[in-house]
């Protein structure tokens, strides 16, 4: 079956898995030059007399996923047929997906609380987009969520999902009698046949418990043990079977495992608050529903949970480390100092690996892992651009790098594994900065007065763009690709990501754009800008919403200007900002614009970078150096 083309376009490549539905290929597009993955129905699950019964709920699955489109939830395609020596045999074009799924995750460690709390929202996210659209799950558990390469999850799986009113539907697919879904993690209300929105809810329940402690909410041998438990035993707190649980998450997952769906959270919204409070170090009291009117589980009027407030902020100067209020698990610890033969333009994590990117002043790119030991370097010192700021783009899913020659006007494309050259296309001009689209499949470079835009497959330049700059310097995509940042010469602006037609112009007010780049949230809903700010001007950092312009925090420093580039980079769950102004690196609360971080370095530090799951964080400076530290 590899090299077989389906419906004359997409290219088997290698098989990524097999269940009781079909097999799941990585594919190419022939037509876009892109990785696919394409989920191909099994003939033996759908043939014989339940062969029509297999095929309609493949065929929902694709119908009802492609029209959720949303950041947590994996992206269709294309639905199509094939020929096969068994009949026709209907397949699913979807995202290829770079990570692991969470329960491979979970048979190698301990979630640790803070992941917990910020995949169990990005969940609760995807979930309420379902919802919203009228659609139930029914089948949330760990094999159905992947932890991307970038630390975000996706929900898959969405073949036993129905609309929330039972009148819409194939009733044929859901026969009475016929358990649908996964009894481990299955609500009450759903083992009686009867599924709510709730019940997703309650299943993300049981992920949750599992996920902090390393075992299912209840121990049963066998399929109808597990749904006896459910219905009639209550589940232990989770403090109970692991150590270092407070008594907050009690609180979150013993109300999402009520056995009245009454008394859970009154939604995937409101659970999606809870959660991001507990990642943020701070207790939520859980927010419930009883249509009865008497107070659940997680009542305010029958509990008040513990709050975790941070002290204020430090303001020591001269530290030569990190140091951050007390709050939860966050210890910062250093890692690692690696000493390199120049100064350290730029550094990167590389999703998927244990490695990090550096980009020299001299002109080599060196990839070394996390215990600082080179593995190879890409080193053309007559030729790589000499200029103070990341020139090195990591793709996605950590299997590339993109760079750019100063001399010879040429964007390459490495192989991270083997360090070998893959691609090497011209462009038109030097280059200061390098950018993959978060699909992978486009490169921005910033140069010669312009932003381009090319195909990463091809080298076809699909747009340029400048924004309201006249010579920009610092670009980001937003995480759906579907918007493009852009600073430089005091502006800032957001133009379309696939024609650089501009959407909208930020005005800074009193401030202008610090030359730097910027940075999105994970969620593509705000945007931080390095400003200037007073006179004489003074470094700072506006936090803006990145579709409205209109300012949500206003970080000064009090720190003058003197070098020329200032990085910044959101952190991969949202809730901190870093920035380098001259010979530190300080990293803030996002919402409260708090200091929580600051790293004081010999000389200057060029460039900051979070690690994608948010545990580490890399400074580079001009000492030669890159330091990482455990947060």
């Amino acid at each position: 079956m590899p090299d077989q083309i389906l419906a004359g376009r997409y290219r088997l490549v290698r098989q990524l898995g097999e269940g009781g539905m079909g097999q799941v290929w990585e594919a190419r597009d022939e037509v876009l030059g892109r990785l696919v993955a394409v989920k191909v129905i099994s003939m033996l699950a759908g043939g014989g007399s339940r062969g029509g019964e297999a095929r309609a709920r493949f065929l929902r699955e694709a119908r009802i996923t492609a029209a959720l489109q949303h950041l947590n939830i994996v992206t269709i395609h294309d639905l199509g047929e094939t020929e096969s020596d068994d009949g026709v045999a209907p397949f699913l074009v979807m995202e290829l997906l770079r990570g692991e799924g969470l329960d491979a995750v979970m048979r190698r460690r301990r979630i640790s609380l803070r992941d917990a709390a910020r995949w169990g929202a990005e969940m609760c996210d995807g979930l309420a987009e379902a919802h919203a659209a009228g659609i139930l799950h029914r089948d949330i558990k760990p094999a159905n969520v992947v932890v991307t390469a970038s630390g975000t999850v996706k929900i898959l799986d969405f073949g036993i999902a129905r609309a929330a009113d039972p009148s819409v539907g194939d009733r044929r697919l859901t026969q009475t009698g016929f358990i649908v879904g996964t009894p481990q993690y299955m609500a009450p209300e759903q083992a009686r046949g009867h599924a709510e929105q709730s019940s997703d809810l309650y299943a993300l329940g049981c992920v949750l418990f599992e996920m902090i402690t390393g075992r299912l909410p209840f121990r049963a041998p066998d399929t109808m043990s597990h749904l006896a438990a459910h219905l009639t035993q209550e589940p232990p707190a989770p403090s109970s079977v692991a150590e270092g649980i407070p008594p907050i998450w009690d609180e979150v997952v013993l109300t999402l495992l009520e056995k009245d769906p009454g008394r859970r959270y009154a939604s995937a919204a409101d659970l999606s608050r809870a959660l991001r409070l507990l990642a943020h170090g701070s207790g939520p009291t859980p927010t419930v529903m009883n249509p009865t009117g008497e107070p659940g589980r997680g009542d305010a009027r029958t509990r008040t949970a513990p709050e975790s407030p941070l002290p204020p902020p430090m303001t020591t100067r001269g530290l030569t480390g990190p140091h951050r209020e007390p709050s939860g698990e966050f210890t910062p610890s250093h890692r690692m100092t690696m000493t390199v033969d120049q100064p350290v333009v730029s550094v990167a994590f590389c999703p998927g690996r244990d490695w990090i990117v550096l980009g020299l002043h001299g002109g080599a790119v060196v990839v070394a892992d996390l215990g600082g030991r080179e593995q190879y370097r890409l080193d053309h010192r007559s030729g790589w651009t000499e200029v103070a700021m990341a020139n090195v783009g990591v793709h996605p899913d950590g299997t590339r790098l993109a760079t750019a020659r100063k001399r010879d006007k040429s964007l390459r494309i490495w192989d991270v594994a083997t360090g070998n050259e893959l691609q090497r296309f011209p462009i038109e001009a030097s280059t200061y900065a390098t950018v993959f689209s978060p699909d992978g499949h486009r490169i921005a470079t910033a140069g010669g007065g312009w932003v381009r835009l090319w195909d990463a497959y091809t080298g076809q330049l699909l747009a340029r763009t400048r924004g309201r700059s006249r010579n920009p310097t610092g670009i980001a995509f937003s995480p759906d690709g579907r918007r493009l940042a852009i600073s430089g010469r005091g502006t800032v602006s957001i133009t379309d990501a696939a024609d650089g037609e501009g959407l909208l112009n930020i005005s800074l007010n009193n401030a202008k754009a610090a030359e730097g780049n910027v940075s999105f949230s994970p969620d593509g809903r705000r945007l931080v800008i390095p400003v200037l700010m007073g006179n004489p001007p003074k470094l700072g950092l506006h936090i803006v919403d990145s579709f409205s312009g209109s300012k949500l925090v206003e970080i000064p420093f009090d720190i003058p200007q003197t070098l020329l580039y200032t990085s910044v980079a959101f952190g991969p769950r949202g809730d901190m900002v870093a920035a380098t102004p001259n010979s530190e690196a300080l990293v803030w609360d996002a919402v409260a614009g708090k200091l929580l971080l600051r790293v004081t370095r010999p000389k200057t530090v060029y460039n900051v970078a979070f690690s994608p799951d948010g545990s580490m964080l890399a400074t580079s400076s001009m000492d030669k150096t890159v330091q990482i530290w455990n947060l």
